[in-house]
């Protein structure tokens, strides 16, 4: 998080229920509030958002928080308001005939490409404002991913003061353009029993030491599968305390 780090990509990859998602929503964010103030922060989850979803989604973020990114707003407002037109040419019992002219742009590789060239001009402006982008389930949609990796971090990735950490189940390989600010961590299971014992200590459950080894054990010391278990677990049992 040093502004003059050479590692400015965490990529983040692991199966499913590493903690992946858990990390990027929960943890990170903790640890930015605690350790790195200096620091805004946003999660973007790349499975239900698309492209332009994402741009916009920083760009609402940013100005919630006080920046103004004029070159963006106003490529964006013009490519919206460039609506398609819609004709009724001709009418009959059977149907309506219509003749759409898209006076928007079909090619939305052209104006994405647009667009991240606008938030990098605006953002390399923003010297003063350090801002971390967790980009989540990025293997969710392949246009996206292309996207991300092959427009978005080639550009964004030579300011300074920004920090990325990119999540999916697997990544394609970094370009040669941004290689050397990445940093590889792959999540796996983890079989140190103390770490459950812990963690279950830290939320206040409170359950004997060999139970939690036992759900450890059923969720294949897949942290994910633990507490979703445990979750379950937990709930059986306050049913039937409830019951007696």
């Amino acid at each position: 998080m040093k502004i003059d780090s050479n590692i400015r990509v965490l990529r983040l990859t692991g199966k499913p229920k590493m903690g992946k998602t858990y990390l990027l929503t929960k943890v990170f964010p903790e640890e930015l509030r605690q350790h790195h103030q200096d620091y805004y922060s946003t999660v973007l989850d790349c499975k239900t958002q698309k492209i332009i979803d994402i741009l916009q989604n920083i760009y609402f973020y940013l100005v919630s928080k006080g920046l103004t990114l004029p070159n963006y707003s106003a490529a964006y407002e013009k490519w919206s308001n460039l609506n398609p037109v819609v004709e009724i040419s001709k009418t009959t019992l059977i149907g309506t005939n219509l003749n759409i002219t898209a006076n928007r742009t079909d090619d939305i590789w052209h104006i994405t490409r647009v667009l991240t060239d606008k938030l990098f001009i605006d953002l390399n402006q923003v010297r003063d404002k350090k801002l971390l982008l967790l980009l989540d389930a990025v293997d969710g949609d392949s246009d996206t991913q292309k996207w991300l990796m092959e427009t978005f971090l080639v550009k964004l990735i030579h300011i300074k003061h920004l920090r990325f950490i990119v999540a999916g189940r697997s990544l394609p390989e970094a370009s040669s353009s941004y290689v050397a600010y990445c940093c590889n961590c792959e999540l796996k299971e983890v079989e140190e029993k103390e770490e459950y014992i812990s963690y279950c200590k830290r939320l206040g459950y409170q359950l004997e030491e060999d139970k939690i080894e036992v759900i450890a054990q059923c969720a294949a010391y897949i942290p994910g599968q633990f507490s979703d278990i445990l979750y379950t677990f937990l709930c059986s049992k306050a049913k039937t305390t409830s019951g007696k």
